[in-house]
């Protein structure tokens, strides 16, 4: 089980947002970042966060 938090989470989103704007600058619009990196991010980020009918 990994110990990262939401917020380490959110700050690796950032950066991967920010290559893929300084990759599009670089290369060009029409440049294609492959999404496997981001959506593991989101997935991890989305098992920490809890579902609002969730009370604990």
């Amino acid at each position: 089980m990994s110990d990262r938090t939401a917020a380490d989470l959110e700050r690796e989103l950032a950066m991967l947002a920010y290559a893929r704007d300084r990759l599009r600058a670089s290369e060009g619009e029409g440049f294609r970042v492959p999404t496997t990196a981001v959506d593991q991010v989101l997935d991890e980020l989305n098992s920490l966060e809890r579902p609002p009918w969730d009370p604990n």
